[in-house]
């Protein structure tokens, strides 16, 4: 934290020197000009980290037709749409790529890291989290019925509490991370 802050007051520093040999403040703003950056840095709350969002979702169409659905019966039963997070996407890609290259299947990836493990080492802030794997299905259609058909599954995919999620289809391995930001 203090890195971090003492490298923007350097950063201001250098900008208000460039101002102030520019003459666009007087010289007795800087004190307050500081002393308000000080306070700005200081009170800022980390947020949520939204990851890049300028990318609306998968292009996949199979992904595509499993969120279709989800959201479908999600708002047939009152629970808010999921909304795509290409963060948590991006661990659930990272998930279905490893359960290929290392012939395994399974929540927990054989070195032990489970889903909560694997979002909270992407940096993703979640006050909840649920995944949801399968092996085999071509479609998103196959996978959402499967799933919907599991109790557990079921469950994770409808639990209203559940707000971002992200999808990922490697090889028929199937990775849906559901989270509730902090």
């Amino acid at each position: 934290m203090i890195k971090f802050l003492s490298s923007n007051f350097a950063i201001i520093g250098r900008r208000l020197n460039l101002i102030l040999s520019n003459k666009v403040v007087s010289a007795n703003l800087v004190t307050p000009i500081l002393i308000v950056s000080l306070i700005f840095f200081l009170t800022v709350e980390q947020v949520y980290p939204t990851g890049d969002q300028s990318n609306p979702g998968p292009t996949d169409p199979a992904i595509q037709e499993f969120l279709r659905l989800v959201n479908a019966k999600r708002r047939s039963i009152g629970c808010p749409e999921l909304k795509w997070d290409n963060q948590v996407a991006l661990v659930a890609l990272k998930h279905s790529k490893d359960m290929i290259s290392r012939n395994f299947f399974g929540h927990n990836n054989p070195d032990g890291k489970n889903p909560f493990k694997r979002l909270q080492e992407s940096k993703v802030l979640f006050s909840a989290a649920a995944e949801n794997i399968a092996s085999g299905p071509k479609t998103g259609r196959q996978v959402f019925e499967i799933w919907l058909n599991s109790p557990g599954h079921r469950k994770n995919m409808l639990n209203c509490r559940f707000t971002r999620h992200g999808v990922a289809f490697v090889d028929g391995r199937w990775t849906h991370l559901l989270i509730k930001p902090k």
